[in-house]
């Protein structure tokens, strides 16, 4: 967290959002920037500790919006899209 000069502004380090109150910003920090390293590895034990349910995801086609087809499929507990399962998995 930056204290900037002469103003009464909280910054988050991570992702430079100001906010006006020193708990606001630690609060942020430590819970909603995802850009912080905090959160990253509670999502990280989110997703590696759930038991995915997965649904699809259905959107509307260009032109005959009363028609829809599948677009990705995500967990209904955890909010994870395949996608980003695979990018975890790749990383490790």
């Amino acid at each position: 967290m930056i204290t900037l000069k002469n103003q009464t502004i909280y910054q988050c380090e991570y992702c430079g959002k100001r906010l006006l109150s020193k708990n606001g910003a630690k609060i942020h920090e430590l819970e909603y920037c995802k850009e912080s390293p905090i959160v990253k590895k509670k999502r990280i034990e989110e997703i590696s500790n759930c038991k995915h349910d997965w649904e699809t995801h259905w959107t509307p086609i260009v032109g005959e919006e009363w028609r829809y087809e599948p677009d990705h499929s995500y967990c209904g507990i955890c909010g994870v899209t395949e996608m980003e399962l695979e990018q975890m998995e790749e990383s490790k």
